[in-house]
């Protein structure tokens, strides 16, 4: 039996190893162990990082999908907010064109706004009526 004593630890100092077959057997055990655990972290490692690899790209692209849904609903409430102003819109214009269509209706708009008269007929204009008059042509531009 050799003794081999580690001279830099001092709770190694009264450890002695024995020098035998099955110690010998052990010590080659435990180093295999050694070598398949370091090889089985290096390849949980190296699979972790192609998982990331994979994944984190992946993630990107989702998150990125959710955004832009949440950007497609935003423009769809605005269309249908604005559908429903157009429709509105259309309504009141469909039933300016029903007025229009109406003779009588275009008679009085006429004689209202351009001061056409009826036979016999005399137009006394006053200044609060031309401003009112101006006014709802200003609007009826815009």
């Amino acid at each position: 039996m050799l003794r081999n004593r580690r001279k830099n630890d001092p709770k190694q100092q009264n450890i002695t190893q024995i020098n035998n077959n099955y110690a010998h057997e052990k010590t080659l055990e435990k180093q295999q162990l050694t070598l398949l655990n370091r090889n089985a972290r290096r390849r949980k490692t190296a699979l972790a990082i192609i998982a990331a690899g994979i994944l984190l790209p992946l993630g990107y692209n989702v998150v990125s999908n959710v955004h832009q849904i949440n950007q497609v609903d935003v423009q769809i409430a605005e269309a249908k907010a604005e559908k429903k102003e157009l429709e509105k819109e259309n309504q009141r214009l469909n039933v300016q064109v029903g007025l229009l269509q109406d003779d009588e209706y275009v008679a009085k708009l006429a004689r209202s706004r351009y001061y056409f008269s009826k036979d016999k007929e005399i137009i006394f204009s006053l200044p609060e009526d031309n401003q009112s008059k101006a006014a709802s042509q200003i609007e009826g531009e815009n």
